[in-house]
């Protein structure tokens, strides 16, 4: 009898000490590939930025997720081509850079091209920019709008935008729901943050990420 008291007491100690190291281990590996998951996030928000930069630049506006797609497939951007330089000389004779160039000094012309041969040339897969890799049935979410902001004594609609992707999005299939209400909940405790990964905002005229 005696020694099957031990035996259990042996065992109960070697439980007890396993629980206690995946204690500790589990919240370190989920941290691990939570860092890993969002690298790969983080490249595609950063995309979507310089996207939706190149949208704004066409229409003075930024675009839902629906818009951005349609003008990357279908959309054309400009940028301009010049010949000669803006001298001081130039300035000097108080010759502006657009009368420079209707005199001919210089010469700059607006040429347009396709957005998709432009901004997709790095092979950009436009069908996975939106998915959340490890979690297929999540994407990122990309809303636009304006906010009021005062400029002297006048108010005026800025534009704003904001893609994100939330912890759930992306955090749900690693299987901790406690490390995720955890880490919700120290979002939620700071002022204007995102319990997720996003880059610009609905609220603040930023096109930055919030892990930046």
């Amino acid at each position: 009898m005696k020694k099957v008291i031990l035996l259990v007491v042996a065992l109960a100690v070697v439980a007890l000490a396993y629980v206690t190291v995946q204690s500790v281990l589990a919240p370190v590996s989920f941290d691990k590939k939570q860092t890993e998951i969002e690298l790969v996030l983080q490249k595609q928000l950063k995309k979507i930025a310089t996207y939706e930069d190149a949208y704004k630049s066409v229409y003075d506006k930024y675009a839902n997720k629906e818009e951005l797609i349609d003008f990357l497939n279908n959309g054309r951007i400009f940028y301009i081509r010049a010949e000669g330089d803006y001298t001081s000389a130039m300035r000097d004779q108080g010759l502006s850079e657009e009368d420079a160039a209707r005199k001919g000094l210089i010469r700059r012309d607006t040429v347009w091209v396709s957005a998709k041969d432009s901004l997709l040339k790095d092979g950009t897969d436009l069908s996975k920019l939106f998915v959340i890799a490890n979690n297929p049935d999540s994407s990122i979410q990309v809303v636009a709008g304006s906010i009021e902001q005062e400029v002297g004594d006048t108010k005026i609609n800025v534009p704003v935008f904001q893609a994100s992707a939330s912890y759930r999005s992306y955090l749900l299939p690693l299987g901790n729901e406690r490390r995720i209400r955890e880490k919700e909940d120290a979002a939620n405790a700071k002022t204007n943050a995102f319990a997720g990964l996003r880059v610009g905002s609905l609220t603040e005229v930023k096109t930055n990420g919030n892990w930046e």
